[in-house]
């Protein structure tokens, strides 16, 4: 049993709080019909009102999102209403990708954006269609491609005439290529473009992003064992997140805080990373953020497993399990199914634990094909493959 013993503890947390680094935080749910819109555009009288209102509501809902590096480029006001109505088009599709990690909604959205892409009118616009078709293809786990948007953006950069916009344009590729080396393990390439992007934020003031590339080089030194500094950009993060009023972000940074605790290890540390996982599920619920609620739920259920408490570890991996499958979050039920088999695993039950696991790497391999596959998608790939071996060494 020793050996499944350090395997878990070697594991715990991986698997979620790499979700957390690809992932992105949504507390809205999104029902704008998106058909009846596309109906309606077509009659002439109707187009700009329609247009006008729809600009309102995506001007809405991404002030109630906590998104990764991007650069709008001008688009939510381009006078082409051709090009007007296919960014927006684009950029519903692409907020309901986000809000349930939906793979679907990003393919159509991708579809969108290089619609759009073939209407741009300045090398600003381009830039801004490349970042947002970029975060698509990450989302879909088309590592490639979406790397490819990014450095276009990047080169774009360089050519567009106003220097704000050229730096914002620059900065959001750069944090976006930051992303893409993060998930592929390249974590040494993925801090040399964060510390790009946060000095670029810094720069030109804008606030809310040096507080999230705060937060994404601290969970890239997170994964390479520098906890230290990992601590100090979250703090920093979080101070930004409070002095501007984005309790989203702050409800985000704390678990990120949690993380780096419980990657320590030892009862004082796993108390604090417990602290901040309940102050982050009280900030979520408070803000109506389901994802982030269920994340909480799961990293608490995480700290009871470490303790021994199987009892309390299954509740709160049950509590998140069924939001995930709430929202439709196939990898966050992933994760729960997966967390969940070592619960059961812990306490001896390798049936049940095979069938957990089992569920999870149905999940996974599903949601992971036809590209590279997040990083956490592959790890906990071996992990389950590795629980296997070691069930079947102890002949059960």
């Amino acid at each position: 049993m020793e050996a499944l013993e350090d395997l878990l503890r070697d594991s715990l947390f991986q698997g979620v709080a790499a979700a957390i680094g690809l992932l992105v935080f949504v507390w809205v749910i999104i029902t704008f019909p998106v058909r009846w819109w596309w109906n309606r555009r077509k009659s002439p009288q109707a187009t700009k009102a329609d247009t006008d209102a729809i600009a309102q509501q995506i001007k809405d809902l991404e002030s109630k999102v906590t998104l990764g590096s991007e650069y709008l480029g001008g688009l939510p006001e381009a006078v082409d209403q051709k090009l007007r109505a296919a960014y927006q088009e684009a950029r519903i599709l692409q907020l309901e990708g986000y809000q349930a990690q939906n793979a679907e909604k990003h393919k159509e959205a991708i579809d969108r954006f290089t619609r759009a892409l073939g209407l741009a009118e300045t090398d600003s616009q381009r830039a801004a269609l490349h970042n947002l078709r970029g975060s698509s293809y990450a989302n879909v786990s088309q590592y490639k491609e979406a790397q490819a948007d990014y450095e276009k953006a990047l080169h774009l950069a360089g050519s567009i005439p106003d220097t704000k916009d050229a730096a914002d344009a620059r900065g959001a590729a750069l944090g976006n290529l930051g992303n893409v080396y993060l998930q592929r393990g390249n974590l040494e390439k993925a801090e040399k473009h964060y510390k790009q992007a946060l000095e670029i934020a810094r720069e030109i003031g804008d606030r809310l992003n040096e507080a999230n590339q705060l937060g994404n080089l601290g969970n890239a030194y997170g994964r390479s064992g520098k906890l230290e500094k990992a601590e100090g950009c979250h703090r920093k993060a979080l101070e930004i997140h409070g002095e501007i009023g984005n309790r989203l972000g702050e409800a985000h940074t704390l678990g990120n805080l949690g993380n780096v605790y419980a990657r320590r290890g030892g009862l004082d540390n796993l108390d604090k990373a417990e602290d901040c996982y309940r102050r982050t599920l009280e900030m979520d619920k408070a803000i109506g953020n389901r994802l982030g609620e269920a994340t909480a739920l799961g990293n608490l259920g995480l700290v009871y497993a470490s303790r021994g408490d199987s009892k309390a570890a299954e509740q709160h991996q049950r509590q998140a399990l069924d939001i995930h499958r709430e929202i439709g979050d196939r990898l966050g039920e992933a994760n729960q199914l997966g967390n969940l088999g070592l619960v059961y695993a812990r306490r001896g039950d390798t049936k049940k634990a095979r069938e957990y696991l089992q569920q999870a790497q149905a999940i996974l391999q599903a949601i992971g094909a036809g590209g590279e596959g997040p990083e956490n998608v592959r790890e906990a790939l071996e992990l389950i493959a590795e629980m296997e071996r070691l069930l079947q060494k102890r002949g059960e």
